[in-house]
């Protein structure tokens, strides 16, 4: 891999922007969601929550990004930034994490609401070799959607090398997890891969009075490690659990980014 620099690739859960006003609000954040974004610098930029005009306001911020998502927009949705001069995205398939994959706007089991999960094959200009991602955000509070997503997720990405990443809202002692990255789970928990790890444990630290009820895998009280960066067919040279604050002190978001840098796997 000599003269080859390392994929960097970040999830960032950058909240919804119906639910906060004052400083929370989007208008007050989405400035620094960017910033953050820019002073990381990668190559693939995998986002959840965001609603509607949220991706018209980090394209303009982030000009440097071209975007893969799900066309509709109609609420939440998984879209994926990438920087052309390293990637191109050779196919685009959102889909619905749900029974049927092809009906997005469906909610599927127990989930809450209709979360759809966008999947990208991507060519690395650098190698000229391809790779398969799928940036998801599983449901908070079905347990079932929980498990039948990773179940669905597992069966699209069959093959080496591709890369699962996003917020699971499941910790690593649950069963989503644990299917995906135990034998015969395909996949490696980067954090647990990476020849360097930085920064804190969590990924879910909540604005100041936010909870959720204990017991449950999406439980910030336990472990908060919430968000993922999962691979297959690649080695991780670095995980970051990026704690950026913008100039009031606060975070741009309730959870925090994680950043990996990763090379593809010798065959």
């Amino acid at each position: 891999m000599s003269g080859v620099a390392p994929l960097r690739v970040m999830t960032y859960n950058v909240r919804y922007a119906t639910l906060d006003d004052g400083p929370r609000a989007w208008e007050n954040r989405r400035d620094a969601v960017a910033a953050t974004v820019r002073v990381h610098r990668p190559d693939v930029l995998c986002l959840q929550e965001v609603w509607q005009d949220q991706l018209p306001d980090l394209r303009e911020r982030l000009p440097d990004y071209e975007w893969a998502t799900e066309r509709q927009q109609t609420g939440e949705h998984t879209p994926v930034g990438y920087r052309p001069e390293r990637l191109r995205a050779e196919t685009v398939e959102p889909f619905a994490l749900a029974p049927a994959p092809e009906n997005i706007g469906a909610v599927g089991w127990d989930a809450s609401v209709p979360r759809v999960a966008t999947e990208v094959q991507f060519r690395d200009r650098e190698t000229d070799e391809t790779f398969d991602l799928v940036n998801v955000h599983f449901d908070h509070a079905g347990a079932l959607a929980r498990r039948e997503s990773a179940r669905l997720v597992r069966e699209r990405l069959d093959a080496a090398p591709s890369l699962l990443v996003g917020d699971l809202n499941a910790r690593p002692a649950s069963g989503p997890y644990r299917s995906l990255v135990e034998t015969p789970g395909p996949f490696t928990d980067a954090r647990q891969a990476a020849d360097t790890r930085f920064g804190p444990g969590e990924t879910y630290v909540g604005f100041d009075g936010e909870g959720v009820e204990e017991g449950t895998d999406h439980d910030p009280t336990r472990d908060k490690r919430i968000d993922y960066v999962l691979v297959r067919g690649f080695d991780v040279a670095l995980y970051a659990t990026a704690a950026d604050v913008d100039q009031t002190w606060r975070h741009p978001s309730d959870h925090l980014p994680v950043v990996v840098d990763l090379w593809a796997t010798a065959d």
